[in-house]
């Protein structure tokens, strides 16, 4: 190991691995025409991982051109979400000459054979890593700070640049009308990761201002069938609540169908209201009652912090408050008679 503070030369590598230089020399480069055992490849990408091995003129290389690429590493690539960001990030980054190639951020961080090639391979010029949806996020962190990356849905953190919707504001908003409506049982459906953790903030926030009692958290995940498992439970061990926060609309979707089919109806018996506005949300019966954020608005953001990057790399934190967060109300919420406070 490299303890001594040296650089780490190619015949270090080599030595290591019990190869020799030349094969380090054609891995490096991904010779089309090289033939090894994949345990031999892997023995000396891990010599380079240990040795924090960079080859100078390979680091030169990498400085002077470009792929033209920006790579989005999302956690749920098909979620109906965020079609709007990409859509908006794809034509802010040809405006700018890049195209956006979408990535899977769980194989990132779970294949190393994949941020390799990602990162030592110079395949993107610049990364959006989303995070927020997991509860440990160190590898995500680890790629942003091996190329120029903006890492969206995090809190501030040292040595990384982030941005990032006001989601408490946005609960807020949601258990706000809630409230209005005469709701004093209102619970909060979460999933895991910082994201639905600063929802709950603003769920908590909105009640505590109301001088009403918060609700155990409802764990429903971020996806339908996961979130309607939840609300099912919930219900079937006597949960009393008679409105809903959740955490996005894709896990509204399986609220929605798990309020049914516990033998309640929306919104007489819940009302429910979401994060996020997207296609499906006006075409349940009834319709969902959302809290639109500016995904559009954050997709073009995005490209200019990363464009940015790609030039100067720096660290910060920005959050996009303007535009505020918007109530759409439609058929999920209604008013609660008879609940007292």
């Amino acid at each position: 190991m490299q303890g001594s503070g040296k650089t780490a030369r190619l015949s270090d590598v080599a030595k290591l691995a019990e190869v020799s230089p030349g094969l380090v020399s054609r891995i490096l480069n991904e010779d089309p025409t090289l033939k090894v055992r994949p345990e031999t490849r892997e023995r000396v990408l891990n010599a380079i991982d240990l040795l924090q091995y960079t080859p100078h003129a390979s680091a030169r290389a990498l400085r002077n051109s470009r792929t033209g690429l920006l790579g989005f590493a999302l956690h749920h690539v098909n979620d109906p979400i965020y079609a709007q960001l990409v859509e908006t990030a794809q034509i802010a980054a040809a405006e700018r000459g890049y195209s956006v190639v979408l990535l899977n951020a769980d194989e990132l961080m779970e294949r190393q054979g994949a941020f390799r090639t990602l990162v030592r391979g110079h395949r993107v010029d610049g990364l959006l890593i989303q995070s927020g949806f997991a509860a440990d996020d160190h590898g995500l962190r680890e790629i942003a700070r091996s190329v120029p990356s903006v890492v969206f849905n995090a809190d501030r953190t040292p040595g990384l640049r982030t941005v990032r919707l006001d989601d408490t504001a946005a609960a807020t908003m949601a258990t706000r009308r809630l409230l209005d409506l005469g709701h004093r049982q209102i619970a909060f459906v979460g999933a895991e990761g910082a994201t639905s953790d600063r929802r709950f903030r603003g769920y908590l926030d909105a009640l505590e201002d109301a001088e009403v009692a918060a609700m155990p958290m409802i764990t429903g995940g971020w996806d339908a069938s996961s979130a309607r498992a939840g609300i099912e439970r919930y219900f079937a061990a006597g949960g009393r609540a008679t409105g809903l926060v959740v955490v996005t609309s894709t896990s509204a979707l399986g609220v929605h169908a798990g309020v049914i089919s516990a033998g309640l109806s929306l919104p007489d018996d819940v009302s429910v209201v979401s994060i996020h506005d997207t296609w499906f949300t006006e075409h349940l019966n009834p319709p969902l009652t959302v809290v639109e954020l500016p995904l559009a608005e954050i997709g073009r953001l995005t490209v200019d912090l990363l464009v940015e990057q790609i030039a100067s790399p720096t660290d910060g934190a920005t959050v996009l408050e303007e535009p505020a967060p918007r109530l759409i109300e439609r058929g999920s919420t209604a008013v609660r008679v008879g609940q007292g406070p």
